[in-house]
Protein backbone atom coordinates (compact mmCIF):
# COMPACT_ATOMS: atom_id res chain seq x y z
CA UNK A 1 0.00 0.00 0.00
CA UNK A 2 1.09 3.91 -0.72
CA UNK A 3 0.29 5.66 2.45
CA UNK A 4 0.61 9.56 2.23
CA UNK A 5 1.44 11.08 5.29
CA UNK A 6 0.09 14.83 6.14
CA UNK A 7 1.64 16.00 9.08
CA UNK A 8 2.24 19.31 10.72
CA UNK A 9 5.88 20.03 9.04
CA UNK A 10 9.57 19.08 7.49
CA UNK A 11 11.83 18.12 8.28
CA UNK A 12 9.23 16.59 11.65
CA UNK A 13 8.83 18.50 14.79
CA UNK A 14 10.79 16.53 17.37
CA UNK A 15 7.68 17.19 20.05
CA UNK A 16 6.39 14.36 17.64
CA UNK A 17 8.10 11.43 17.66
CA UNK A 18 5.48 9.40 17.59
CA UNK A 19 4.51 10.25 14.30
CA UNK A 20 7.85 9.77 12.66
CA UNK A 21 8.08 6.37 14.37
CA UNK A 22 4.48 5.06 12.87
CA UNK A 23 5.65 6.27 9.84
CA UNK A 24 9.13 4.11 10.17
CA UNK A 25 6.91 0.94 11.48
CA UNK A 26 4.75 1.15 8.04
CA UNK A 27 8.02 2.02 6.03
CA UNK A 28 9.79 -1.25 7.41
CA UNK A 29 6.48 -3.54 7.16
CA UNK A 30 6.80 -3.29 3.33
CA UNK A 31 4.50 0.18 2.64
CA UNK A 32 5.80 3.24 0.77
CA UNK A 33 5.37 6.48 2.69
CA UNK A 34 4.68 9.59 1.24
CA UNK A 35 5.30 13.06 3.02
CA UNK A 36 2.91 16.31 2.63
CA UNK A 37 4.28 18.61 5.25
CA UNK A 38 1.84 21.78 5.60
CA UNK A 39 5.34 23.71 7.04
CA UNK A 40 8.56 23.86 6.84
CA UNK A 41 10.44 22.59 10.26
CA UNK A 42 11.94 25.24 11.93
CA UNK A 43 14.49 23.87 14.54
CA UNK A 44 17.68 21.46 14.92
CA UNK A 45 16.81 19.27 17.17
CA UNK A 46 16.42 15.96 15.98
CA UNK A 47 15.83 12.90 16.97
CA UNK A 48 18.40 10.09 16.36
CA UNK A 49 15.56 7.49 15.25
CA UNK A 50 14.23 9.93 12.60
CA UNK A 51 17.33 9.10 10.55
CA UNK A 52 15.80 5.74 9.44
CA UNK A 53 12.66 7.63 8.09
CA UNK A 54 13.24 6.57 3.73
CA UNK A 55 9.88 8.38 2.68
CA UNK A 56 9.65 7.13 -0.93
CA UNK A 57 8.25 10.71 -1.96
CA UNK A 58 8.50 14.38 0.19
CA UNK A 59 6.10 17.08 -1.23
CA UNK A 60 7.14 21.14 -0.96
CA UNK A 61 7.29 21.93 2.54
CA UNK A 62 6.25 25.16 1.67
CA UNK A 63 2.82 26.54 2.54
CA UNK A 64 2.10 28.31 -0.39
CA UNK A 65 4.79 29.55 -3.09
CA UNK A 66 4.29 29.32 -7.10
CA UNK A 67 4.68 25.94 -7.92
CA UNK A 68 1.96 25.19 -5.27
CA UNK A 69 -0.52 27.84 -6.75
CA UNK A 70 0.16 26.74 -10.22
CA UNK A 71 -0.56 23.09 -9.12
CA UNK A 72 -3.88 24.06 -7.00
CA UNK A 73 -4.71 26.07 -10.57
CA UNK A 74 -4.15 22.84 -12.73
CA UNK A 75 -5.95 20.90 -10.09
CA UNK A 76 -9.06 23.25 -9.97
CA UNK A 77 -9.54 23.60 -14.01
CA UNK A 78 -9.27 19.68 -14.04
CA UNK A 79 -11.72 18.92 -11.02
CA UNK A 80 -13.73 22.09 -10.60
CA UNK A 81 -17.11 20.60 -9.32
CA UNK A 82 -14.75 18.58 -7.08
CA UNK A 83 -12.90 21.40 -5.64
CA UNK A 84 -16.02 23.38 -5.17
CA UNK A 85 -18.33 20.91 -3.57
CA UNK A 86 -15.41 20.07 -0.97
CA UNK A 87 -14.49 23.32 -0.09
CA UNK A 88 -18.11 24.50 0.24
CA UNK A 89 -19.44 21.73 2.49
CA UNK A 90 -15.99 22.86 4.45
CA UNK A 91 -16.49 26.42 4.46
CA UNK A 92 -19.89 25.56 5.46
CA UNK A 93 -19.26 23.29 8.28
CA UNK A 94 -16.84 26.54 9.76
CA UNK A 95 -19.77 28.37 11.04
CA UNK A 96 -18.83 31.67 11.96
CA UNK A 97 -15.88 30.90 13.38
CA UNK A 98 -13.48 33.22 11.02
CA UNK A 99 -10.55 31.10 12.55
CA UNK A 100 -11.60 28.41 11.27
CA UNK A 101 -12.56 29.81 7.56
CA UNK A 102 -8.99 31.75 7.71
CA UNK A 103 -7.09 27.92 8.45
CA UNK A 104 -9.06 26.65 5.57
CA UNK A 105 -8.28 29.09 3.53
CA UNK A 106 -3.99 28.57 4.20
CA UNK A 107 -4.04 24.91 3.45
CA UNK A 108 -6.21 25.09 0.24
CA UNK A 109 -3.87 25.71 -2.17
CA UNK A 110 -1.42 23.39 -0.29
CA UNK A 111 -4.15 20.23 -0.29
CA UNK A 112 -5.31 21.29 -4.53
CA UNK A 113 -1.65 21.27 -5.35
CA UNK A 114 -1.11 17.66 -2.99
CA UNK A 115 -4.25 16.30 -4.71
CA UNK A 116 -2.47 16.59 -7.88
CA UNK A 117 0.61 15.13 -6.90
CA UNK A 118 -0.93 12.15 -5.02
CA UNK A 119 -2.71 11.10 -8.64
CA UNK A 120 0.38 11.13 -9.89
CA UNK A 121 2.42 9.11 -7.17
CA UNK A 122 -0.57 6.49 -7.23
CA UNK A 123 -1.29 6.91 -3.38
CA UNK A 124 -4.01 4.48 -1.97
CA UNK A 125 -4.80 5.97 1.07
CA UNK A 126 -3.74 9.73 2.32
CA UNK A 127 -3.68 10.01 6.44
CA UNK A 128 -3.56 13.23 8.55
CA UNK A 129 -2.01 12.84 12.46
CA UNK A 130 -3.99 15.44 14.41
CA UNK A 131 -7.36 16.46 13.54
CA UNK A 132 -7.05 19.84 12.66
CA UNK A 133 -5.61 21.63 9.76
CA UNK A 134 -3.61 18.40 8.67
CA UNK A 135 -7.04 16.90 8.36
CA UNK A 136 -8.36 19.66 6.72
CA UNK A 137 -5.90 19.60 4.20
CA UNK A 138 -5.66 15.65 3.86
CA UNK A 139 -9.82 16.06 3.69
CA UNK A 140 -9.29 18.43 0.81
CA UNK A 141 -6.67 16.65 -0.70
CA UNK A 142 -8.15 12.57 -0.74
CA UNK A 143 -11.72 14.25 -1.45
CA UNK A 144 -10.88 15.94 -4.89
CA UNK A 145 -8.32 12.97 -6.07
CA UNK A 146 -10.74 10.49 -4.95
CA UNK A 147 -8.59 8.56 -2.29
CA UNK A 148 -9.56 7.90 1.01
CA UNK A 149 -8.57 9.60 3.52
CA UNK A 150 -8.36 9.13 7.20
CA UNK A 151 -6.76 11.06 10.31
CA UNK A 152 -5.52 10.15 14.08
CA UNK A 153 -7.07 12.32 16.26
CA UNK A 154 -4.51 13.03 19.51
CA UNK A 155 -5.73 15.68 22.20
CA UNK A 156 -5.42 19.78 21.79
CA UNK A 157 -6.85 19.23 17.98
CA UNK A 158 -10.40 18.07 19.48
CA UNK A 159 -10.52 19.35 22.84
CA UNK A 160 -9.60 23.21 22.57
CA UNK A 161 -12.90 25.10 23.07
CA UNK A 162 -11.47 28.68 22.15
CA UNK A 163 -12.84 30.06 19.36
CA UNK A 164 -8.80 30.36 17.47
CA UNK A 165 -8.36 26.69 18.29
CA UNK A 166 -11.84 25.05 18.19
CA UNK A 167 -11.97 22.14 15.32
CA UNK A 168 -15.05 22.96 13.88
CA UNK A 169 -14.48 21.25 10.68
CA UNK A 170 -14.31 17.85 12.93
CA UNK A 171 -18.12 16.70 12.14
CA UNK A 172 -17.27 17.17 8.66
CA UNK A 173 -14.18 15.36 8.72
CA UNK A 174 -16.00 12.62 10.87
CA UNK A 175 -18.47 12.03 8.78
CA UNK A 176 -16.46 11.56 5.57
CA UNK A 177 -13.32 9.74 6.38
CA UNK A 178 -12.40 6.59 5.38
CA UNK A 179 -12.12 5.54 8.86
CA UNK A 180 -11.07 7.80 12.10
CA UNK A 181 -8.21 6.58 14.83
CA UNK A 182 -8.02 8.10 18.20
CA UNK A 183 -5.03 7.92 20.55
CA UNK A 184 -7.34 7.08 24.04
CA UNK A 185 -10.74 5.07 24.36
CA UNK A 186 -11.31 8.33 26.24
CA UNK A 187 -10.84 10.44 22.41
CA UNK A 188 -12.42 7.60 20.78
CA UNK A 189 -16.03 7.57 22.73
CA UNK A 190 -16.09 11.42 22.36
CA UNK A 191 -15.81 10.93 18.56
CA UNK A 192 -18.12 8.23 18.50
CA UNK A 193 -20.50 10.32 20.30
CA UNK A 194 -20.63 12.65 17.30
CA UNK A 195 -21.40 10.13 14.68
CA UNK A 196 -24.76 7.96 14.24
CA UNK A 197 -24.78 4.82 15.66
CA UNK A 198 -24.42 2.89 12.42
CA UNK A 199 -20.74 5.49 11.51
CA UNK A 200 -19.33 4.54 14.86
CA UNK A 201 -17.17 1.43 13.84
CA UNK A 202 -15.51 3.33 12.07
CA UNK A 203 -13.91 5.15 14.85
CA UNK A 204 -10.84 3.50 16.41
CA UNK A 205 -8.72 3.33 19.14
CA UNK A 206 -4.91 3.61 18.28
CA UNK A 207 -2.70 3.60 20.86
CA UNK A 208 0.36 5.54 19.82
CA UNK A 209 3.85 3.18 19.98
CA UNK A 210 7.21 4.11 21.38
CA UNK A 211 10.50 2.03 20.60
CA UNK A 212 11.02 -0.22 23.14
CA UNK A 213 14.62 -1.40 22.25
CA UNK A 214 15.65 2.47 22.86
CA UNK A 215 13.88 2.68 26.24
CA UNK A 216 14.25 -0.17 28.26
CA UNK A 217 14.20 -1.93 31.29
CA UNK A 218 16.93 -0.43 33.83
CA UNK A 219 17.34 -1.78 37.67
CA UNK A 220 15.83 0.49 39.78
CA UNK A 221 18.19 3.09 41.56
CA UNK A 222 19.16 3.02 44.98
CA UNK A 223 17.65 6.50 46.59
CA UNK A 224 20.28 7.17 49.37
CA UNK A 225 20.69 10.99 47.58
CA UNK A 226 16.95 11.51 47.55
CA UNK A 227 14.40 10.76 44.79
CA UNK A 228 15.21 12.03 41.30
CA UNK A 229 11.96 13.16 39.83
CA UNK A 230 11.71 13.72 35.77
CA UNK A 231 9.49 15.99 33.72
CA UNK A 232 9.63 16.36 29.83
CA UNK A 233 7.40 18.30 28.68
CA UNK A 234 5.88 21.44 26.81
CA UNK A 235 5.51 24.20 29.05
CA UNK A 236 2.16 24.85 28.56
CA UNK A 237 -0.81 24.76 30.56
CA UNK A 238 -1.97 21.53 30.61
CA UNK A 239 1.09 20.01 31.70
CA UNK A 240 0.34 21.87 35.22
CA UNK A 241 3.89 22.64 35.69
CA UNK A 242 2.92 25.00 38.70
CA UNK A 243 1.57 22.86 40.83
CA UNK A 244 4.40 20.78 39.92
CA UNK A 245 6.68 23.52 41.77
CA UNK A 246 4.15 24.39 44.32
CA UNK A 247 4.29 20.76 45.47
CA UNK A 248 8.26 21.06 45.57
CA UNK A 249 8.05 23.30 48.02
CA UNK A 250 6.25 21.50 49.89
CA UNK A 251 8.36 18.70 50.00
CA UNK A 252 11.37 20.90 50.52
CA UNK A 253 9.86 22.60 54.05
CA UNK A 254 8.82 18.74 55.14
CA UNK A 255 12.61 17.88 54.60
CA UNK A 256 12.46 15.40 52.14
CA UNK A 257 15.16 15.09 49.85
CA UNK A 258 14.76 15.17 46.06
CA UNK A 259 15.86 16.79 43.17
CA UNK A 260 13.60 17.81 39.99
CA UNK A 261 14.98 17.85 36.15
CA UNK A 262 12.67 19.46 34.15
CA UNK A 263 13.06 19.49 29.92
CA UNK A 264 11.17 21.45 27.94
CA UNK A 265 10.40 24.25 26.29
CA UNK A 266 6.90 26.60 25.40
CA UNK A 267 5.24 29.85 26.04
CA UNK A 268 5.22 29.14 30.03
CA UNK A 269 9.04 29.27 30.25
CA UNK A 270 9.63 32.53 31.61
CA UNK A 271 6.92 32.40 34.17
CA UNK A 272 7.58 28.71 35.11
CA UNK A 273 11.50 29.84 36.18
CA UNK A 274 10.35 33.19 37.74
CA UNK A 275 7.85 31.04 40.08
CA UNK A 276 10.92 28.34 40.58
CA UNK A 277 12.86 31.87 41.84
CA UNK A 278 10.35 33.11 43.52
CA UNK A 279 10.06 29.46 45.89
CA UNK A 280 13.61 29.52 45.94
CA UNK A 281 13.99 26.29 44.56
CA UNK A 282 17.21 26.74 42.56
CA UNK A 283 19.33 24.20 44.17
CA UNK A 284 16.34 21.28 43.69
CA UNK A 285 14.47 22.41 40.83
CA UNK A 286 16.62 22.86 37.00
CA UNK A 287 14.86 24.13 34.10
CA UNK A 288 16.65 23.13 30.35
CA UNK A 289 15.84 22.85 27.00
CA UNK A 290 14.27 20.40 24.96
CA UNK A 291 16.31 17.12 23.92
CA UNK A 292 16.30 14.25 21.77
CA UNK A 293 14.73 10.91 22.46
CA UNK A 294 18.00 9.76 23.11
CA UNK A 295 18.75 12.18 26.18
CA UNK A 296 15.41 11.19 27.22
CA UNK A 297 15.78 7.63 27.45
CA UNK A 298 19.43 8.50 29.49
CA UNK A 299 17.58 10.72 32.07
CA UNK A 300 14.76 8.34 32.03
CA UNK A 301 17.43 5.82 33.28
CA UNK A 302 18.79 8.55 36.00
CA UNK A 303 15.79 8.75 37.94
CA UNK A 304 13.68 7.17 40.32
CA UNK A 305 10.19 8.86 38.57
CA UNK A 306 8.31 11.14 36.35
CA UNK A 307 6.30 13.51 37.79
CA UNK A 308 3.25 15.90 35.48
CA UNK A 309 0.16 16.99 36.80
CA UNK A 310 -1.72 16.96 33.68
CA UNK A 311 -4.89 18.78 33.83
CA UNK A 312 -7.80 20.97 31.79
CA UNK A 313 -7.05 24.12 30.65
CA UNK A 314 -9.33 27.34 30.50
CA UNK A 315 -10.18 26.60 26.61
CA UNK A 316 -11.07 23.28 27.56
CA UNK A 317 -7.94 21.76 26.08
CA UNK A 318 -5.88 18.84 27.50
CA UNK A 319 -3.85 16.04 27.00
CA UNK A 320 -4.26 12.48 25.64
CA UNK A 321 -1.94 10.18 26.99
CA UNK A 322 1.70 12.07 27.24
CA UNK A 323 4.14 9.82 25.27
CA UNK A 324 6.76 10.62 28.28
CA UNK A 325 4.84 8.29 30.62
CA UNK A 326 5.62 5.70 27.53
CA UNK A 327 8.92 5.80 27.79
CA UNK A 328 9.11 6.43 31.67
CA UNK A 329 7.32 3.27 31.99
CA UNK A 330 9.18 1.25 29.49
CA UNK A 331 12.02 2.41 31.26
CA UNK A 332 10.97 0.45 34.84
CA UNK A 333 10.25 3.89 36.45
CA UNK A 334 6.78 4.99 37.91
CA UNK A 335 4.37 7.90 37.35
CA UNK A 336 2.72 10.34 39.25
CA UNK A 337 -0.10 12.27 37.19
CA UNK A 338 -4.11 13.25 37.12
CA UNK A 339 -7.13 11.39 36.06
CA UNK A 340 -7.24 13.60 33.07
CA UNK A 341 -8.52 12.60 29.80
CA UNK A 342 -7.11 8.91 28.58
CA UNK A 343 -4.16 9.41 31.24
CA UNK A 344 -5.82 6.50 33.56
CA UNK A 345 -5.84 3.95 30.55
CA UNK A 346 -1.78 4.14 31.26
CA UNK A 347 -0.98 5.70 34.13
CA UNK A 348 -3.09 2.80 36.39
CA UNK A 349 -3.81 4.26 40.63
CA UNK A 350 -1.87 1.68 42.52
CA UNK A 351 -0.74 -0.49 39.30
CA UNK A 352 1.84 1.27 37.17
CA UNK A 353 1.74 4.33 38.58
CA UNK A 354 -0.23 7.21 41.07
CA UNK A 355 -3.07 9.29 40.60
CA UNK A 356 -3.72 12.61 42.37
CA UNK A 357 -6.40 14.98 41.61
CA UNK A 358 -5.45 18.18 38.99
CA UNK A 359 -4.42 21.77 40.67
CA UNK A 360 -3.90 20.09 44.47
CA UNK A 361 0.15 20.86 45.59
CA UNK A 362 -0.52 19.01 48.89
CA UNK A 363 -1.77 15.97 46.97
CA UNK A 364 0.85 15.23 44.32
CA UNK A 365 3.37 15.97 46.76
CA UNK A 366 2.08 13.54 49.24
CA UNK A 367 2.37 11.19 46.04
CA UNK A 368 6.38 11.93 45.67
CA UNK A 369 6.65 11.60 49.30
CA UNK A 370 5.02 8.03 49.53
CA UNK A 371 7.31 7.15 46.57
CA UNK A 372 10.20 8.52 48.36
CA UNK A 373 9.52 6.20 51.29
CA UNK A 374 8.88 2.71 49.89
CA UNK A 375 11.05 1.68 47.37
CA UNK A 376 9.16 -1.43 47.09
CA UNK A 377 6.60 0.45 46.23
CA UNK A 378 8.28 1.98 43.23
CA UNK A 379 9.42 -1.36 41.96
CA UNK A 380 6.20 -2.91 41.76
CA UNK A 381 5.19 0.09 40.00
CA UNK A 382 7.74 0.37 37.63
CA UNK A 383 7.86 -3.77 36.55
CA UNK A 384 3.97 -4.04 36.04
CA UNK A 385 4.11 -0.18 34.23
CA UNK A 386 6.92 -2.17 31.85
CA UNK A 387 4.73 -4.91 31.24
CA UNK A 388 1.08 -2.74 29.91
CA UNK A 389 3.70 -0.81 27.69
CA UNK A 390 5.01 -3.94 26.28
CA UNK A 391 1.35 -4.74 25.63
CA UNK A 392 -0.43 -1.18 24.81
CA UNK A 393 2.56 0.90 22.99
CA UNK A 394 5.32 -1.38 21.43
CA UNK A 395 5.13 0.74 17.97
CA UNK A 396 5.55 -2.42 15.77
CA UNK A 397 2.27 -4.14 16.98
CA UNK A 398 0.37 -0.07 17.22
CA UNK A 399 1.85 0.32 13.84
CA UNK A 400 0.63 -3.44 12.93
CA UNK A 401 -2.48 -2.77 13.92
CA UNK A 402 -3.38 0.41 12.27
CA UNK A 403 -2.23 -1.39 8.91
CA UNK A 404 -4.13 -4.40 9.55
CA UNK A 405 -7.50 -1.80 10.06
CA UNK A 406 -6.44 0.63 6.93
CA UNK A 407 -6.49 -2.70 4.70
CA UNK A 408 -9.66 -3.47 6.23
CA UNK A 409 -8.86 -6.94 7.59
CA UNK A 410 -9.81 -5.88 11.31
CA UNK A 411 -7.72 -5.88 14.08
CA UNK A 412 -4.89 -8.99 14.09
CA UNK A 413 -5.48 -11.35 16.66
CA UNK A 414 -4.55 -10.77 20.15
CA UNK A 415 -4.45 -6.68 20.00
CA UNK A 416 -7.74 -5.64 21.50
CA UNK A 417 -9.89 -2.38 21.24
CA UNK A 418 -12.48 -0.84 23.22
CA UNK A 419 -16.02 -1.73 21.18
CA UNK A 420 -17.85 1.15 19.70
CA UNK A 421 -20.65 2.45 22.29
Amino acid sequence: MRIAYVIPAFPPAPSQPFVVNEMIEVQEAGHEVFVVPLYRGATALRHGTFARLRPAGVFSPALVDAGILAGALRMLLARPMAVLRTLGALHRAAGKNPWSHARLLAVTPKALAAARWLVAVRVDRVHAHFANQTADCAAIAGSVAGIPFSFTAHAYDIYAGAPRFRNDTLGWKLRRAAQVFAVSDFAAQRLRAQLPPAARGRVHTAYVGIPLELFRPEPPLPSGDGLALLCVARLAETKGLATLVAACALLRDRGVRFRLRLYGDGPLRQALAAHIAARGLGAEVVLAGPVPQEEVARQMRACHAVVMPCRQDHTGDMDGIPTVFMEAMATGRPVISCPVSGIPELVRDGETGLLVPSDDPRALAGAIERLARDESLRVRLGRQGRALVERQHDQRTTARRLLHLMLGAGPPAGVGEAAPS
